[in-house]
């Protein structure tokens, strides 16, 4: 099978087009030497004469006429796909597939995942919700939101922190007003906890079976365990107990007086948010716009 040059293929049409040598190097801004050594090339590579030379011009044998028709169709679906590849590169489109934890889809469909979608109608979002960090390339993701408390260090890909995301002690002011005022943190250890289990290995873990606040430890008791922060949430919204929960998933709650915070004075480890993609350059459209928007909502 005759191995194809680009470049021979490209001198060839610039030739049989202008039926000139010179106005073919001319064209393309190289040495006519050049283009006479790639046709050469190029018919002993096809073992068929290709144009017929005379002192003064260039015509083409029937078998070049034929195969100019195949060249210049080739080019144009290489022109084409390299429009495609461009319009990737600027503008987003196509399947995107985020992995994202447990949970976090309550926080983004508030308002940046409708956003992102009204503001790239070509980009069509597929989010998987796991608390495991997926492996992009072999599971084709695009990028991975993830939560951890150290800064990981997997040089393989980019982890990018975004957000720190803070933790309350929080129960409904009904829940609160059955109990004896809550004003120590060894009271929780004889409250009613809702736990939220966290993924891992082939079993479920609590996620906060405890605290520790100046050098004591606090273990709860849960009387509820489910693994989906969103259903803790609504736990605490039918007066079941208390929990610890992300701050930023009931923002609204307290601000509203639905839920309260305990022991505003316990300072939890806050957990941090990473974007994890491939790399930095070379990156798709969609993919940039996603991560600006991640970026956008992290400031808030």
């Amino acid at each position: 099978m005759p191995n194809n040059d680009l470049n021979q293929i490209r001198i060839f049409v610039a030739v049989a087009q202008l039926k000139s040598f010179t106005k073919a190097a001319e064209s393309l801004n190289i040495e006519k030497s050049t283009v006479s050594s790639k046709i050469s090339q190029l018919e002993q590579s096809l073992n068929i004469r290709l144009l017929q030379r005379t002192t003064r011009k260039v015509s083409m044998s029937e078998a070049g006429e034929q195969y100019l028709s195949f060249c210049l169709a080739a080019l144009e679906q290489l022109e084409k796909g390299a429009q495609f590849i461009n319009e990737l590169s600027e503008v987003p489109q196509g399947l995107l597939r985020v992995s994202i934890p447990n949970n976090m889809a309550d926080v983004l469909l508030q308002k940046l995942i409708p956003t992102f979608l009204k503001q790239h109608p070509k980009v069509q979002l597929e989010v998987v919700q796991t608390n495991k960090v997926p492996d992009l390339l072999s599971e084709n993701f695009d990028l991975a939101i993830h939560f951890g408390n150290n800064d990981p260090m997997d040089s393989s890909f980019i982890f990018r922190k975004i957000h720190q995301s803070d933790w309350i002690i929080v129960a409904s002011k009904e829940y609160i007003a059955t109990q004896v005022a809550i004003t120590t943190p060894d009271q929780l250890s004889n409250l009613d906890n809702i736990a939220c289990l966290n993924e891992g290995g082939n079993s479920y873990q609590v996620m906060t079976p405890s605290i520790t606040w100046q050098d004591r430890k606090v273990v709860f008791k849960p009387r509820f365990l489910i693994n989906n922060m969103g259903n803790v949430i609504q736990a605490l919204k039918q007066h079941m107990g208390f929990a610890v929960v992300p701050k930023s998933m009931v923002f609204s709650e307290i601000e509203s007086g639905e839920l309260s915070q305990l022991l505003t004075e316990i300072i939890l480890p806050s957990t941090n948010v990473y974007l994890i993609y491939p790399s930095r350059k070379g990156q798709p459209a969609k993919t940039r716009a996603f991560v600006e928007a991640m970026m956008q909502w992290s400031r808030f």
